[in-house]
């Protein structure tokens, strides 16, 4: 057949079309075997899995076939809370994550408690009565992972076998159903040769620490982020881990260039931060400017009733804070938007023309923040005079109307 004799590049070419059309691909890979390898590999490339499509017997297929696993490249599923009649899908699944080793994105929607799925399977026994242990798999191409579950033992076990991860997300809040699963939150340690490469983290504020020594430049952080969460100054902890390592652990080369060295301060590296606190905003600032001076953008959430804080002090305390963070381009602070303006150069910095153009060049960077406007207090007006008689006096509203008769 012509077909056959075509290079698999250009059937794959082909074929690319018809991706966001499933029932086409598996038509195409039915209906000849010189199409079947190309059609299969894009029908199974890319996988959105739920009750909702009637697609979970994918799931049970997957665990089944190691070689329609491997050729899986991103992969979500939504699954409902691990009731009994569910469990057997969830055990089809830890089988099939274990085979989907060339993933390059993950997304689990599943129950919070069902973290198990991360670890492998229980070993089966074989032909002589031996118990098999296998592995635990390794996924070295995966770079973007969500998931609702906490920080327990089994994810951070999962996170040392990724090491290309740059994004992670993880649930914000516990529902509550998994209110009793985890009650406060779980200390779990993150060895620093975890996932190094981690630039994106979205999920709860307790779980900044552990995440230190990583490369991080954008994170949204939900829960209470308070002072104990942050380095003290800018002398952040460093990564240790250099390219050779990172080679040898299965990261990619590409991601290589972008791994901390050990003289790299990984705070100075954060540009985008959202977050919610309980406590002081003023001061919660300064020590953000400290802990990351390269800040971009900035966004906070106070629980305080700010109607009760702010005056001209606490307003200058907060913009005299932004002006140290030379970078800045957008700050919030529980919907006020503040605005910025590039700070006029000063007459007696002019002097000589070298020292002027010094000047103008410094203050092309230099900003300087304004304030919302204070809301103005209410005026103490003296109580009436009750014995003002009102008929007494002579209200003149002469002028007040305009004539319209001409």
């Amino acid at each position: 057949m012509a077909l056959a004799i075509l290079p698999v590049e250009l059937l794959d070419a082909v074929l690319a079309p018809l991706t966001p059309h499933p029932s086409a691909l598996a038509a195409a890979a039915l209906s000849c075997s010189a199409l079947n390898p190309s059609a299969t590999r894009l029908l199974y490339r890319h996988l959105s899995l739920s009750a909702y499509a009637r697609n979970l017997s994918v799931v049970n297929l997957l665990a089944v076939r190691p070689d329609l696993a491997g050729l899986v490249r991103t992969f979500s599923v939504h699954l409902d809370d691990a009731e009994p009649a569910v469990l057997p899908t969830y055990s089809d699944l830890q089988r099939a994550l274990a085979l989907m080793t060339n993933l390059t994105s993950l997304a689990l929607y599943v129950d919070a408690s069902a973290s198990w799925i991360l670890s492998p399977p229980q070993g089966k026994k074989s032909q002589k009565g031996d118990i098999l242990h296998p592995g635990p798999p390794f996924y070295p191409r995966l770079e973007h992972l969500t998931c609702n579950f906490p920080l327990d033992a089994h994810l951070a076990t999962f996170l040392g076998q990724v090491p290309s991860l740059i994004s992670l997300q993880l649930a914000s809040l516990l529902s509550n159903a998994d209110a009793d699963v985890q009650s406060e939150p779980e200390h779990v340690f993150v060895p620093s040769s975890h996932i190094p490469l981690l630039e994106a983290y979205t999920g709860p504020a307790h779980i900044l620490p552990a995440l230190a020594s990583r490369p991080l430049r954008a994170v949204h952080l939900s829960g209470d982020l308070t002072l104990d969460l942050l380095p003290s100054s800018s002398g952040a902890p460093l990564a240790e881990d250099d390219p050779s390592r990172l080679r040898q652990s299965g990261a990619t080369t590409d991601h290589i260039s972008r791994a901390p060295t050990s003289s790299d301060n990984t705070g100075a590296l954060l540009q985008v931060m959202s977050a919610m606190t309980s406590a002081a905003p003023a001061q919660l600032l300064e020590t953000l400017a400290l802990a990351y001076p390269n800040l971009v953008c900035l966004r906070l959430m106070t629980t305080r009733a700010l109607w009760d804080l702010p005056d001209l002090a606490f307003y200058s305390r907060i913009a005299a804070t932004l002006s140290t963070l030379p970078h800045l381009a957008a700050f919030e602070l529980s919907g006020i938007h503040w605005q910025s303006r590039r700070k006029s150069p000063s007459p007696s910095d002019s002097s000589s023309s070298s020292s002027a153009a010094a000047s103008v060049s410094a203050a092309a960077t230099e900003k300087e923040w304004i304030s919302p406007p204070v809301s103005p207090r209410t005026a103490q007006l003296p109580p009436p005079d009750e014995e003002d008689d009102l008929e007494d006096r002579d209200y003149d509203f002469d002028g007040a109307f305009l004539d319209w008769s001409g």
